[in-house]
């Protein structure tokens, strides 16, 4: 099949997440990316890419890193100059790793990699006997602590697969990873953007505007539970089983607490778990002691004696 398709009208896909810790919780930010293995036409045909030219492909992506660190003005012409003579260009493309198609199970896996918690308890394997924090990398594989501003980390020499921590740099340690308020550690871009799926989605409900009534079919059902099966993967406890009997709840409907607090407040009280606020009684007043005003005491020789 030949598609007479622009070249502009491509769409490319990728999920990437951010990631800003190292395998020993220090910081180490880069970014782990699911990218389709082809491109989409505007109709969302897919078509596959499984080659690609690496030496080419790994060229135009140090150009375009250059051009976007040259416009933000952290880099002149004279450094990228420099850097583009390099023996090592600092730039790989491998393209070894690959998630088939009917991979499910390989694709979660990979899904759970990409967007994981900075630590481990597991990992957290010891509190030594003056209260210091053991922590190991997840593999057998040696690696090197980095230390800033030590030269001596940039030379070969002896690995390891551990760190000992103080507490408070522990604790210091895995808080720096913890993102700031509403910045987003998933990006969606190309083909699963935000912007790409709700354009698709308006265009669908205006060719077919006749049916938006009608009713859903099991694939949007099954996506409306979504929330359930995200529970059960996190928490490995399915909120739809009763607790006393085992069997599986029916979804009657939900509840918002933002316009909804009375029949929450109902429902709380009918299964006896709802508890009054009991006002706390006010504080005490006390009154400081009066202290006698001392007398105050002068020296009228202090000049005299000390600044004549």
């Amino acid at each position: 099949m030949q598609l007479e398709i622009e070249e502009e009208e491509f769409i490319s896909a990728m999920v990437g997440s951010v990631q800003t810790f190292g395998d020993l919780v220090h910081w180490h930010p880069h970014i782990h990316a699911i990218v389709a293995e082809g491109v989409f036409t505007p109709n969302g045909h897919f078509v596959s890419i499984p080659a690609i030219r690496l030496e080419s492909a790994m060229e135009i992506w140090r150009g375009k890193v250059f051009d976007l660190l040259f416009d933000k003005g952290l880099l002149d012409l004279d450094t990228i100059e420099s850097m583009l003579a390099w023996k090592h260009s600092g730039f790989n493309i491998d393209t070894s790793v690959r998630i088939d198609a009917d991979d499910k199970e390989g694709l979660q896996r990979l899904i759970e990699y990409v967007s994981r918690c900075p630590f481990s308890l597991a990992r957290m394997i010891k509190l030594t006997d003056d209260g210091k924090v053991l922590y190991r990398a997840s593999h057998a594989n040696c690696t090197r602590y980095p230390m800033l501003g030590k030269e001596m980390d940039l030379r070969p020499g002896m690995r390891r697969n551990y760190q000992v921590f103080e507490p408070l740099d522990f604790l210091a340690s895995v808080t720096q990873h913890i993102p700031n308020k509403g910045e987003h550690q998933i990006r969606y871009y190309g083909w699963y953007s935000n912007k790409s799926r709700g354009m698709r989605a308006g265009k669908r409900k205006t060719i077919n505007n006749d049916s938006i009534d009608e009713p859903l079919t099991e694939y949007q059902l099954k996506r409306r539970i979504t929330w359930a099966a995200l529970i059960k993967c996190v928490y490995e406890v399915d909120p739809l089983v009763c607790p006393k009997c085992g069997a599986e709840m029916s979804i009657v409907s939900f509840v918002e607490a933002k316009n909804q607090a009375d029949v929450i407040k109902r429902i709380l009280k009918h299964c006896g778990l709802w508890k009054d606020i009991v006002p706390r009684a006010p504080p005490i007043e006390t009154k400081p002691p009066v202290s006698e005003l001392e007398e105050t005491q002068y020296d009228y020789t202090f000049f005299d004696s000390v600044c004549a």
